[in-house]
């Protein structure tokens, strides 16, 4: 996986300039990673013109998402309030240092930050914060035909259950007729498909290179991927991975691809990931570009 890896890593200040490129902060759990995602979106709808509907948050289950939205929602209702408050000259003092930085400035700059944080309450609802996958269908079905989306293909949580189908077949059709043991054990195999088909953007290569065995095994899990893709489509099977899969190729697509990746650009001008450790190559390959 190709990630920005820093040096010399200084302690992140969220009073400080608004991050451009790309930064990775990293901390231990509990320390307030979710509280800097909210008030850095706070502050680029206050100190810029980006609108909120213009931030990408993604996080990576659904339950997180309910609470990073309302994590946002209450950051830019508390920092509207207290702007509010500093125009009105009854503000109490306080050490956020979101909230100082907001009200540094004379009237006017304070005036405009809070008419953007008011617009930007009545956008949030329309604000992309999302799962991967919730960010990688709303794109998919944007796009359209496109895309290549099979729009009538059930969506399920993984395709487990047809590995294990061609793993079965596999192994029937491979010593159905032979009386030695197989080289390889079921459980094994299941395992090894379920790890190549759950990592689809991930290149097959041997351990060993020059091991019969590994080169065996790297046959066997070619095999299995393919197989599990062609029935997939068949029976218009789209697994969550499988979303992200397509959006990839399609932004890497010589033809779709500048028109789609532009589009998206125009779109999104801040991408802020929470849990990045957990970002796969496909998933940093469809935030990057």
């Amino acid at each position: 996986m190709s990630a920005p890896v820093l040096d010399d890593p200084a302690p992140f200040d969220l009073a400080g300039p608004l991050p451009s490129g790309t930064v990775v902060l990293e901390a231990s759990a509990g320390t307030g990673k979710t509280y800097t995602i909210a008030g850095l979106a706070t502050r680029w709808v206050a100190e810029t013109d980006a609108r909120l509907p213009s931030l990408l948050i993604v996080t990576f289950t659904r339950a997180a998402t309910a609470e990073l939205r309302d994590r946002v929602r209450a950051r830019l209702v508390e920092a509207a309030d207290h702007l509010e408050a500093v125009l009105a000259g009854t503000a109490t003092d306080t050490v956020d240092p979101v909230l100082v930085g907001l009200a540094d400035g004379d009237d006017a700059r304070v005036r405009l930050r809070h008419t953007r944080l008011a617009r930007a309450l009545i956008d949030v609802d329309a604000a992309t914060i999302a799962t991967i996958h919730g960010f990688c269908q709303h794109v998919l079905d944007g796009f359209g035909i496109a895309s290549d989306l099979d729009r009538d293909a059930e969506l399920v949580d993984d395709l487990y259950d047809l590995v294990e189908e061609v793993v079965d077949d596999l192994l029937v059709s491979t010593y159905v007729e032979q009386t030695d043991h197989p080289r390889i054990q079921r459980t094994a195999l299941v395992e090894l498909g379920r790890a190549v088909v759950g990592n689809p953007g991930t290149r097959l290569a041997p351990r060993a290179p020059n091991d019969p065995e590994a080169g065996f095994r790297l046959h066997l899990a070619t095999e299995i991927r393919a197989e599990v893709t062609r029935r997939a489509r068949q029976r218009r099977l789209l697994s969550y991975d499988g979303l992200l899969t397509q959006l990839d190729r399609t932004l890497r697509d010589h033809d779709l691809g500048p028109a789609a990746r532009e589009a998206l650009r125009r779109r999104y001008h801040v991408a802020l990931i929470d849990e990045f450790q957990d970002t796969d190559p496909v998933q940093w390959s469809i935030v990057s570009q």
